[in-house]
C-alpha cells in the first residue's frame, strides 16, 4: 500500500514539474511579443503627450500638490510614501518639459525597438515617476503599461520587426539570423498573462466591496458623469422599469466577467469566448466612461492569450535573416 502511495505521488510531482517546466519554458516566436511592444509603445506615447498639458499643474516642483504635500497625504491616508519616488518634482515649469519629452523619445525608441532593453526599462521608469509624483490622480493605466513594458523587455520583444534586429542582427547570430524561437519570449508572455488574470480577479473583487456593484448602480454612476462620457446614456431612465434593469444587467455582466476572466481564460475551450466577450465589455466601458487608453490597454493585453497560429500570416516574413 505505501508503494502503491509513494509511486502515486511521484508521477503527480512529475507531471507537475513537466506541466510547470510546459507552461514557462516552451520555447516561442518572439513575434507576438514584437507586435505587442509596438502597439504597447505607441499607447505609451499617446499617453505621455496627454500629460503634456498637466506638466507645471501637477508633476514640477512648483505644481498645485509639492513632494512633501503628495508625503503627506499619503502618511494621513495609512499609505507607505516611502517608494513614491519621483524625479519629477526636482524640476521647475521651465525644465520639466525637457524631461518630459525625454521620456517621449524613450517610449518612441521602444516601439522602434532600439536598444529594446534600454528603452523598455527607461520608458517603464518614466511611466511609474508619473504615477508617483501625484498618486492622487493616477488612474488605472500606468500600472497596466508598466507591467506590460516590463514584460515585454523580458520576452526579448526587440528579436522582431525592430531597429535592433536591423542594425545589430548580423552581429549576434553568425550567417546574421536571430534564433526563431526562445525561452525568454515565452517566459515574457506567460508573464501577462498571470498577472492579467490577477489583475482581473483584483478588478472583481475590489467592486465587490463597494454598494452600487451589488445594487446594480454603478454604470448609471459612470454614465451620469458628464465630463469624461463620451455617449450619453441617462435617456435609459426614461425606459422606467426596462432601462433599469438594463443597467442592471450591464453592470453585473461586467463584475461576472471580470470573476470569470482570472478563471476561464485558462481553459482552452473558454478562451476563444472570453476573448471575444472582452471586446463587448470594453468597448461598453469606454462609450460609458471615456477611458479609451485603458481599455485599449487592457485589450493587447489579452492579446497575450490568442494562440500563436493567430500570427501566422506575418510569422513566416520575419524568419529570414534582416537585408
Amino acid at each position: 500500500m505505501t508503494t502503491t502511495s509513494d509511486g502515486y505521488f511521484s508521477d503527480v510531482t512529475a507531471a507537475v514539474g513537466r506541466g510547470w517546466n510546459r507552461f514557462w519554458f516552451t520555447p516561442a516566436d518572439p513575434l507576438q511579443a514584437a507586435l505587442l511592444r509596438i502597439a504597447v509603445g505607441l499607447l505609451a506615447i499617446v499617453h505621455l503627450v496627454s500629460l503634456s498639458q498637466d506638466l507645471g499643474r501637477w508633476y514640477s516642483r512648483e505644481a498645485l500638490l509639492s513632494p512633501d504635500a503628495v508625503k503627506k497625504l499619503l502618511a494621513e491616508g495609512g499609505e507607505t510614501a516611502n517608494y513614491h519616488y519621483s524625479y519629477l518634482g526636482n524640476f521647475t515649469d521651465a525644465d520639466i518639459r525637457y524631461v518630459h519629452w525625454a521620456a517621449i523619445a524613450a517610449a518612441a525608441a521602444f516601439t522602434l525597438g532600439l536598444v529594446t532593453p534600454i528603452s523598455g526599462a527607461l520608458t517603464a521608469a518614466a511611466l511609474l515617476a508619473y504615477v508617483h509624483r501625484v498618486p492622487q490622480v493616477a488612474g488605472h493605466l500606468e500600472p497596466v503599461l508598466v507591467f506590460l513594458v516590463l514584460y515585454l523587455v523580458v520576452a526579448n520583444s526587440g528579436a522582431r520587426l525592430s531597429l535592433d534586429r536591423r542594425l545589430f542582427g548580423r552581429r549576434q547570430q553568425p550567417g546574421g539570423e536571430l534564433p526563431s524561437t526562445s525561452i525568454a519570449a515565452n517566459v515574457g508572455l506567460r508573464l501577462i498573462q498571470v498577472h492579467l488574470a490577477m489583475f482581473y480577479a483584483m478588478m472583481a473583487l475590489t467592486k465587490l466591496y463597494g454598494d452600487a456593484w451589488w445594487d446594480g448602480n454603478a454604470i448609471w454612476y459612470l454614465v451620469a458623469r458628464t465630463h469624461s462620457r463620451p455617449v450619453d446614456f441617462s435617456w435609459l431612465r426614461g425606459w422606467g422599469r426596462s432601462g433599469a434593469l438594463l443597467i442592471n444587467f450591464w453592470t453585473h455582466a461586467i463584475v461576472y466577467y471580470e470573476l470569470a476572466f482570472a478563471v476561464l481564460i485558462w481553459n482552452r475551450w473558454a478562451r476563444p469566448l472570453m476573448l471575444a466577450l472582452g471586446l463587448i465589455v470594453w468597448a461598453s466601458l469606454v462609450v460609458a466612461t471615456g477611458y479609451l487608453l485603458f481599455g485599449l490597454a487592457m485589450l493587447l493585453a489579452s492579446a497575450a492569450f490568442l494562440p500563436r497560429e493567430f500570427f501566422a500570416p506575418v510569422r513566416q516574413p520575419q524568419l529570414s535573416s534582416p537585408r
